[in-house]
């Protein structure tokens, strides 16, 4: 008997220990380089694209560039090289996602220029929380471009969640993925200009 209850108590430790080994081989999800994730999304249609521009901007986006730090000369072309400037964050994500759109020119200009170029439905707000009841009023699964008095990048919106993915000045952080609730460089701006990104 002590035999028996000694092989069911080995089987149940060995299936545990398989358990966690799945579990944990299950999260670890091999990420390829962001060259090589660019070429994979540029063999989707212009519609699969029209279709996949919340994700990129929403997951893939923060995924590789999260990190990167800032600079005001900030120009890089690659996640986790070099720096990267707010408005060059902006254009050169969106070049890279295949959006023909003189990037340097855009990223270099006011954020008002790169929203009217870019989006439709352009609001303007002086107060973060009329920002927000307009964002929680609209599609879920929507980017845009905010404008702020001195910055700029992207805020989505997933169920009723909404988060500001944008190279922040703030102690130099960098490329960061926040809720617009508590993200400082939101909420110390006075002025918002904002557009639906369209593709």
């Amino acid at each position: 008997m002590k035999y028996i209850l000694l092989l069911v108590f080995l089987i149940i430790i060995g299936c545990k220990k398989s358990d966690n080994k799945v579990n944990v081989e299950n999260l670890e999800i091999e990420k390829i380089p962001y060259k090589a994730f660019l070429v994979s999304l540029h063999k989707k249609t212009k519609e699969e694209k029209k279709n996949y521009l919340f994700r990129f901007i929403n997951y893939d986006v923060p995924n590789y560039w999260m990190g990167t730090p800032w600079s005001f000369n900030g120009t890089s072309r690659e996640p986790q090289k070099g720096s990267i400037a707010c408005g060059y964050f902006v254009t050169n994500t969106l070049t890279d996602f295949g959006f023909d759109i003189n990037r340097t020119y855009l990223a270099q200009q006011a954020s008002s220029v790169m929203i009217k170029k870019l989006c439709s439905d352009i609001k303007y707000f002086s107060k973060r929380q009329d920002l927000e009841k307009y964002i929680l009023n609209k599609d879920k699964n929507q980017v845009y471009i905010v404008g702020l008095d001195f910055h700029t990048g992207f805020i989505t919106r997933e169920n009723k969640d909404t988060y500001f993915i944008h190279s922040s000045y703030i102690k130099d952080k960098g490329v960061v993925k926040e809720s617009t609730q508590t993200s400082q460089a939101l909420n110390a701006s006075k002025t918002f200009m904002i557009g639906t990104l369209n593709y």
